[in-house]
């Protein structure tokens, strides 16, 4: 076996995680909208990667549509994130989490690491985040991640913009 099929044993029990909250797979990102907010999941790779070894992390990432069409950015909205978070901010140590994967037993325990702290802890927090509202929320509060200071200020100002 190798990095590829390693990474399919991690893919393939996220997709089976993540069908319940109805998220769909496309590439290595798993996707979900509520109509306003669309949530990411993505399984990243290493550039260490080799054919033999993975290393992989795992984002987490929100988009708003209101934003999105406010933005005028003209992307697609699954290439806007408003909301960034690698799996490492989840854990209690809050240190980036890297996953070496050299066998099907370490893509398994991968897998099974992931899938808990997903539904442990990214859905939880998802869950609290359900509307554009909760993340200006969350940013006129002062939290706010994998975003700069002027992104929060300037998504804040076009929500207000709204609000008059």
């Amino acid at each position: 076996m190798n990095s590829k099929d390693y990474k399919k044993v991690i893919t393939d029990k996220l997709t089976s995680e993540l069908k319940e909250r109805h998220f769909k797979k496309r590439g290595n990102v798993f996707s979900f909208s509520n109509g306003d907010l669309t949530y990411f999941i993505g399984v990243q790779s290493s550039q260490s990667s080799t054919v033999d070894v993975l290393k992989l992390t795992v984002n987490t990432e929100i988009a708003s549509a209101i934003i999105s069409k406010l933005d005028d950015i003209s992307l697609p909205i699954e290439h806007q994130r408003h909301y960034n978070r690698r799996i490492g901010s989840y854990l209690d140590d809050k240190q980036d989490k890297w996953w070496t994967v050299q066998s099907i037993n370490s893509a398994e325990k991968a897998a099974s690491e992931i899938s808990g702290i997903i539904r442990e802890k990214v859905f939880p927090n998802f869950d609290t985040l359900k509307s554009t509202s909760d993340l200006a929320t969350l940013w006129r509060d002062g939290g706010w991640l994998g975003i700069t200071e002027g992104q929060r200020k300037h998504y804040l100002s076009l929500l207000e913009n709204v609000d008059k």
